[in-house]
């Protein structure tokens, strides 16, 4: 066991999602809505207990990348603004209102939300698409981050899309409805890289708890 210890690398990555920004009741997607104060304030909060960091990465959106700045000069840990981990494209229903859009596109919209996999915004980003990139962004980050300490700023789609990937969950729309991911919204992953050059990881959500587990 302690040979085994010994020859393993952990990669620690804190996923967080970006403060209130603006364009509030709007499907915000690819459009660069600037961040609050309160969200601002909603991301320190949210990682107030992060005492070291090697690496930041970041959408380059400005709800993610600006608070990514501040906290880059903070920590004085490089920052790479990396337009893989932007939110998914919604095409021509990209930062509408969603009275709006439900307005227009009522059954378009109920198609899409019943089964993305197959049903796609006008002009938008296929969700098999979206997820692809999101598998290859965390590949391409744990080979150039492998063994450090990562903050990756992103956006509730994609931390749903993450999450996919690491519990394996089925392609269907139930993982997208089902977790609720609030502004600032937090969680980490840890991998353990083996000797057999095997990933093995774990999801923390809540990060902090009051127990340690067994």
């Amino acid at each position: 066991m302690s040979a085994t210890k010994a020859k393993t690398m952990m990669t620690q990555v804190d996923v967080l999602r970006h403060g209130l920004p603006e364009g509030d009741g709007c499907l915000r997607g690819h459009t660069d809505f600037a961040i609050t104060p309160t969200g601002l304030n909603q991301m320190h909060q949210a990682i107030a207990d992060i005492t070291k960091v090697d690496q930041i990465v970041s959408s380059p959106l400005q709800r993610c990348s600006d608070f990514a700045h501040t906290f880059s000069s903070l920590t004085f840990a490089p920052l790479d603004l990396d337009k893989r981990w932007q939110e998914l494209d919604f095409g021509v229903w990209d930062g509408q209102l969603h009275k709006t859009l439900w307005q227009t596109y009522q059954q378009e919209l109920d198609m899409f939300w019943r089964d993305p996999w197959h049903n796609t915004p006008h002009q938008g980003e296929t969700l098999p698409e979206f997820d692809l990139r999101i598998i290859q962004a965390w590949q391409r980050l744990l080979t150039d981050h492998k063994g450090k300490k990562v903050l990756l700023i992103t956006h509730a789609g994609v931390m749903r899309q993450l999450l996919r990937h690491i519990l394996e969950m089925p392609q269907t729309a139930r993982y997208l409805q089902r977790l609720q991911l609030p502004y600032a919204a937090r969680y980490r992953i840890t991998i353990f890289h083996d000797e057999h050059n095997e990933d093995w990881p774990q999801l923390h959500w809540p990060v902090s708890q009051q127990f340690a587990s067994s």
